[in-house]
Order: C-alpha cells, then structure tokens, then sequence
C-alpha cells in the first residue's frame, strides 16, 4: 500500500509541477466560485496552503505531507505538497515561482539554500501571501515565522552527547551531511561541534563531508572514504536523513558494526533496518506527521490574521506548542530519541 500511495503521489507531483510550470495552466480548487488571486493566477474560495519541502520520495518528508493533508481536512482548507525528487534550491525557486503565479494563501518551505529562495520570498509577500519556514530555516530573510521540529541547539548538542556514549566519550569522529547550504543541517553541525568542545576534550570531529541532493550513494562513498582516511575512527554521523542509508551501508559493507558508531537524523522507517541489524544504537528524530500538521494549522492561523499564543493548544496534536516572539518560532516540541525500544512505534 506505502509503495503504490508513494508511486500515485510522486505522479501526482509531476503532473502538478508541470502544470504550473507552463503559462496559463491553472487550478481549481474544492469550494466555491473561482476569483482571481492578488498573483494573477486562478483562486477557489478554499483557503490555499502550500508546503515546498527540500525533496520527495523520502519516508521523512512523506510523513510530513501526510500531517499537513490531515490538517487540511480537519481545518477545511486545499492542502498544496509540491518539491523535487533531489534536494536543489534551483527547483525550490521555480516551485516557488509557480505557486505565486497561482495565487496560493501562504508557502512554507523548507530552506536549502536562503540566498537562492529569499528574494522569492518577498516577491511572494510582495504579490499577498503570506510566507513561512518549516523543517529547515532562513532567518536571514523576511519570512513571518519558522515552524520548527524541535530547537536547533537541542538537536545538535543532543546528537553529541549520545553519540559520547555509545563511543566512551573519546575517538575520532567523521560528519556526513546533505546540501553544504541547507540552514537547518549547518546549524545543527554547529551545536554539535560546540557540544564536542565543551563537554569531550578527547573526542575530535576529524572531518565533514556534503552531499549534492543529500545524496545517500555519495554518504555511502564519502563514509568510506573517511573511514579509509582515519582507519581508527569510532564514530560517524549522518547529518540529513536522506544520507543515513548511505553511511549504515558503508559501515555494514566494511564489516565494521560495532565498530563505528553510526548516529544521525533518520526517520523510523530508514533507520528500523539498521538498528535491527546493530550497525545503528540510536537515531535523533521528532514527529515528522505532526509535525507536518502544524506546519498546516500555523498557515491558516497567519491566512486568517490569528495570532500565536506563549502555549498553543493544537486540536490535531497530543502536546502543545510554543511560541517565542523574538525568533519568530512555534516550536513542536524536544527532540526523540530512537531506539530498538520504540523503532516500531511510528510508521514513517
């Protein structure tokens, strides 16, 4: 069932992409007569959200789109899921362009590379809609809020501590990560690495690797040649989920489980094998679904001019979510740890 639903979304996807890269194309949505939009394209009278993440195809983002499509049916809105199948901030700009051209409600995105989307941003707020981040930030820009998984800084230095343990707080370590732009997983990098300098003198971070598109083969092969490199290296980390696959694989291929340590940002559903099979103890996550979720909800708060509260109480989430004014941040909630003991409690 996982398989044909992700195989009709991705046809979907393309068809919706195409549609609104070509000029004169244009939607309708559910409710309502149709009226022109502030962007010149075609508006129903349903509230539009859209939601641009940084790839599809990936169990993590999946999930996501499956909280925002549960949010869209509880709050009576269209719910608009549309990205690439490789993490590149050229597509997120034209996706971008395509939704402004059809008038949407609101964007949120997924950050890749802010200096490529933050001009879009305000062409976005310049044509009326409002405009977001989720997932992955662009603070440097003019965006209204960012709807975060959990704070970036207990992500980070959370991910270190639990990597200390499993390594005895001593040995080389090696860092795999997606894009070399992406906000979200730069910005966690950094708090590992102050984690490390504070807390475990005797653990050294010996280098970090990017992949294009957070490519697992090249996780795969950047993890292999780090352990080549530094043949006593006791730990690696798979910084964006889409290169955990590639990094467990490597350390599996080179019959090193056990050896080396392998931590990352996995969903359940990508790390489930590698945790089963002992080359994973552990994997550093949040509730993708709900997250999904509250990213929907936070749109049509802002669409029909609410404002956010300290604590939120989210019909549709187990737990409230905050709010701090200054960054600008609805915060879903800490940081989960993964393990054998819950791996088979979530489904993305």
């Amino acid at each position: 069932m996982r398989n044909r639903r992700m195989k009709l979304t991705a046809a979907l996807l393309t068809a919706a992409l195409t549609c609104g890269m070509l000029a004169g194309c244009q939607g309708t949505g559910e409710g309502g007569n149709n009226q022109k939009g502030e962007a010149g394209g075609e508006k129903s009278g349903k509230t539009k959200i859209a939601f641009i993440p940084q790839l599809v195809g990936i169990p993590y983002f999946s999930a996501m789109e499956e909280g925002g499509e549960r949010a869209a049916k509880d709050l009576g809105v269209e719910y608009l899921y549309t990205g690439a199948t490789q993490a590149n901030a050229a597509e997120q700009v034209k996706i971008m362009d395509s939704l402004i051209k059809q008038g949407v409600d609101a964007i949120s995105l997924s950050v890749l590379d802010s200096s490529s989307t933050n001009p879009y941003i305000e062409k976005a707020q310049e044509a009326g809609i409002h405009v977001y981040t989720a997932d992955s930030d662009a603070p440097d820009s003019t965006r209204e809020f960012y709807v975060a998984q959990a704070s970036d800084e207990d992500l980070g230095r959370t991910l270190m501590d639990r990597l200390a343990a499993q390594i005895g707080e001593k040995g080389k370590v090696g860092i795999v990560s997606g894009e070399s732009t992406a906000t979200n997983l730069n910005t966690w990098i950094s708090f590992m690495q102050k984690q490390q300098e504070e807390k475990y003198p005797d653990i050294e971070i010996v280098d970090i690797r990017y992949t294009q598109g957070g490519s697992s083969e090249q996780a795969l092969k950047q993890a292999q040649e780090l352990m080549t490199r530094y043949p006593d290296l006791k730990g690696l980390i798979a910084v964006a989920s889409s290169t955990v696959p590639g990094v467990a694989q490597a350390v599996e291929q080179e019959g090193k489980t056990g050896e080396v340590a392998v931590i990352g940002y996995g969903s359940p559903e990508t790390v489930k094998p590698f945790i089963d099979s002992g080359v994973m103890e552990e994997s550093i996550m949040w509730d993708a679904e709900a997250l999904g979720y509250l990213d929907v909800w936070a749109g049509v708060q802002v669409v029909e001019g609410k404002e956010f509260q300290e604590v939120n109480e989210v019909e549709g989430l187990e737990n409230p979510v905050t709010w701090n004014e200054e960054t600008k941040t609805l915060l879903l909630g800490d940081p989960l740890i993964i393990n054998k003991d819950n791996v088979n409690d979530y489904d993305f």
